[in-house]
């Protein structure tokens, strides 16, 4: 009953404050916290409900805009899909739920409220530092999370003031999730020493721990770096990094096949920080971005022919040139010698050429199978069918990582050590070291090239849009009208930012819409 009203009374303040960004005053007489966080389960209860809003957050639901608009396509079926991919002002109006930071505004809600109580616990220092830990966490990594989309934000650091607010700069707000980080990093035990509040050791990958915090900063130290050009945060990512991929927790999986098998449904040695399956959640918001394009054989109730319905289609001539290697040409002693990503990703696509009728069905298509672990239906009228995909939401996995710290090395010259890294997940693709890096043959933009096995590697794993913001490819690697028609003004207006909600704007006459989606509006 006591976590039961603790929960209820978390609810309330997520609804005072985060909604409405902390505005609406909430009368002197009204609900406290002063009878509760007394134990560890009453801290745990609060934890619980910070993290239920994390996963539904952060997962993908509030974040598919900026997912979608990255991933790799050559047709798309729906105008208003065309429209966004185009940057059409009619698709990014502050009226689309996608454009709410409420959810976000409720994690860090939740934290505050758990920094701002732990000290009525009476629980160790040891078990208040762990909690601590998790708080400064979530907190750090909302705030990347908003800084990532929409650019400048209001900082709030305190559930109970309730005062109006400006948005602070995108580099305060970074600097603030970093300082958070830090925090984290310093305060959190490493994996093996994670302990919930029953005495038992916490085995998933859901909660954070030092080595997930350390992910964390990598990630945050390369955005920083570059998009407020500060070149001494490469060297810190790159420590990061290490701390991680030297941990001998995680190791890369044998071949593309077990990435597929293993690492994509959840719980391998590769992921790092993954938000475990809800088949509710799922089912209410695509999980990954493959859902886009998913179809047969993934779909039992679809048929070869049904591709040409689906939402993004990549033609299969776009996987030869991505994934170089069409099979009957690469058998060198009866073993494939090209990328095996492209046998993994892509169901039977050489197979399905050599068959004239399941070519012509295909319509020059291929079939994504990059993941696969479906969720089938069992009422009535969904039985068998596809619901979603019954897989963990990995937020980072080692493979990841590495291409990271390469692309961080090539920001301070180390070329040397950034081809090494890109080197080890080649070799995994190609299954030896035939396809080693040669600047000879590929040029010399490794950056570029690391881009660009980021691109293959984590094909529809929500990386590619960030990866391109981060390293300015933007004219390149988007649409023709950021070709043709953005300009470096606009970009450094917030083009690549997302238009704010308007919730935002209620009861605050403080809050300014971006300046590049004002004026388009």
């Amino acid at each position: 009953m006591k976590s039961n009203k603790i929960l209820f009374i978390l609810n309330i303040l997520w609804g005072c404050f985060a909604c409405t960004d902390g505005l609406e005053v909430i009368p002197e007489n009204s609900v406290t916290f002063e009878n509760y966080f007394k134990t560890e389960k009453d801290i745990e209860t609060s934890l619980n409900a910070l993290r239920d809003e994390f996963r539904s957050t952060c997962a993908f639901n509030a974040n598919k805009t900026p997912i979608d608009l990255g991933f790799v396509h050559d047709t798309l079926r729906s105008t208003s899909a065309q429209k966004s991919f185009n940057w059409d002002a009619t698709q990014f109006t502050p009226i689309y739920v996608d454009f709410f930071w409420n959810s976000h505004y409720a994690i860090i809600c939740y934290a505050n409220i758990l920094l701002e109580n732990i000290d009525k616990a009476e629980i160790t220092q040891n078990r208040k530092d762990y909690y601590i830990g998790l708080a400064h966490f979530y907190r750090g990594f909302t705030y990347f999370r908003i800084a990532q989309k929409w650019g400048e934000a209001p900082l709030q650091t305190d559930s109970r003031d309730i005062s109006k607010k400006t948005k602070s700069s995108v580099a305060d707000i970074l600097q603030f999730a970093l300082d958070e980080t830090n925090l984290a990093i310093k305060l959190l035990p490493l994996h093996d020493g994670l302990i919930d509040a029953n005495g038992s050791q916490v085995t998933d990958k859901a909660t954070p721990s030092k080595e997930i915090a350390q992910a964390l900063k990598a990630d945050l130290c390369a955005w920083k770096a570059a998009i407020n050009n500060e070149p001494e945060l490469w060297q810190e990512a790159i420590n990061a990094a290490n701390f991680v991929i030297d941990s001998c927790h995680y190791t890369l999986a044998s071949d593309p096949e077990e990435v597929c098998t293993k690492v994509l449904p959840g719980g391998s040695d590769e992921g790092i920080f993954e938000i475990k399956f809800n088949y509710v959640e799922a089912t209410r918001n695509p999980w990954t971005p493959m859902e886009e394009f998913v179809t047969f054989p993934i779909r039992p109730e679809d048929g070869r022919g049904d591709i040409k319905y689906c939402y993004a289609r990549m033609f299969e001539t776009t996987v030869d040139k991505m994934y170089p290697g069409h099979f009957e040409g690469m058998i060198a002693e009866g073993v494939y010698q090209g990328d095996k990503r492209r046998l993994a990703y892509f169901y039977d696509l050489d197979t399905i050429r050599k068959n004239a009728e399941w070519h012509a069905l295909a319509e020059g298509y291929a079939y994504p199978y990059k993941f696969r672990k479906a969720q089938l239906g069992t009422t009535s009228w969904s039985q068998g069918k596809f619901e979603c995909f019954a897989c963990d939401h990995i937020i980072y996995r080692l493979a990841d990582l590495i291409l990271l710290r390469a692309e961080c090395y090539t920001r301070i010259n180390k070329n040397d050590l950034a081809a090494k890294d890109l080197n080890r997940i080649r070799e995994r693709a190609y299954g030896n070291r035939s396809h080693d890096y040669n600047a000879a043959t590929e040029g010399n933009n490794l950056r570029y090239i690391i881009f660009k096995e980021r691109e293959k590697e984590l094909l529809w794993e929500g990386k590619r849009w960030y990866d391109i913001v981060r390293n300015g490819y933007w004219k390149t690697e988007l649409s023709k009208f950021h070709a043709t028609q953005m300009t470096q003004q606009d970009v450094d207006n917030g083009a690549l930012y997302m238009p704010v909600g308007y919730p935002a704007f209620n009861e605050n006459s403080l809050m300014t819409q971006n300046k590049y989606w004002q004026a388009r509006y």
